[in-house]
């Protein structure tokens, strides 16, 4: 211990024996305390520090609020990369927003988020295994076909477009089109959108190059504009990349495997 350290609780000491004598006390300062922040966009207040998490509520731009706490979650790109979520509460709602679209002039006392409180378990073991699957054709840059089949994790052969590459994901019997899809895959509402989902348009009409689905990977923005996907596309083959919801003939409706 140094001279300094010492010095300090002397004076510490002394300070409370004075207010003592004065019948005061010493009033601890509070291990952490909430943080005003501003939000940057129109955010959402969700369950769990994912953007796959349940919305429970919505915080417009330009509205300050205070932090309670944070705790590290999915990384989010916004208008800062942050993989902190702040636990808030909003007009109702209680539960976490990502820190990148939250301006903090001065995070300094803001404390970790009770690990009791259980966030956002994340993504489920099934949905991970979706992705893994994906990622295998994109890792191994598989080319865009309609006609040309090449093997999945398990050996099986699936075709070398969009749909062969959503049944060799989930571990379909054979592949699919986008008309037969729906034989296994309901639709959903945009909110309901968790990672492992797939965006497309499916059904009568969606056959040859009139369709295309992709498999979901997150929302890129808390305002649910954009998002990250894995696909086989025309041009690229297998890749991981980013489109903007409505933005395409095929980016209006998502649906979920039956088997979720």
């Amino acid at each position: 211990m140094n001279s300094r350290t010492i010095s300090h609780r002397l004076l510490g000491g002394a300070a409370a024996a004075a207010l003592a004598a004065a019948g005061l006390t010493m009033i601890p300062q509070a291990a952490h305390a909430a943080a005003p922040g501003t939000t940057t966009a129109d955010l959402t207040i969700r369950s769990g520090t994912t953007t796959g998490s349940s919305a429970l509520g919505q915080i417009p731009a330009d509205t300050t609020v205070d932090l309670e706490c944070q705790t590290e979650g999915e990384t989010v790109q916004g208008t800062y990369t942050s993989e902190f979520w702040a636990k808030v509460s909003y007009d109702g709602a209680e539960g976490y927003v990502s820190r990148a679209y939250v301006t903090v002039p001065d995070a300094s006392g803001l404390g970790a988020c009770d690990d009791a409180e259980e966030p956002d378990p994340g993504i489920s073991e099934d949905r991970q295994e979706v992705l893994d699957r994906g990622q295998t054709w994109v890792d191994r840059g598989v080319p865009y076909s309609m006609e040309d089949y090449t093997h999945g994790p398990d050996g099986r052969q699936y075709r070398t477009d969009c749909s062969g590459f959503v049944s060799m994901a989930y571990g379909l019997d054979t592949s699919y089109s986008t008309v037969t899809l729906p034989e296994h895959f309901t639709e959903i509402s945009k909110g309901d959108l968790q990672p492992g989902d797939i965006i497309g348009n499916l059904g009568p009409g969606s056959g040859g190059a009139a369709g295309h689905v992709v498999i979901f990977t997150g929302w890129t923005d808390d305002s649910q504009t954009t998002f990250g996907v894995i696909e086989q596309a025309g041009g690229v083959g297998a890749v991981a990349r980013t489109h903007t919801w409505g933005d395409a003939f095929w980016s209006n409706n998502a649906y979920r495997y039956d088997g979720f």
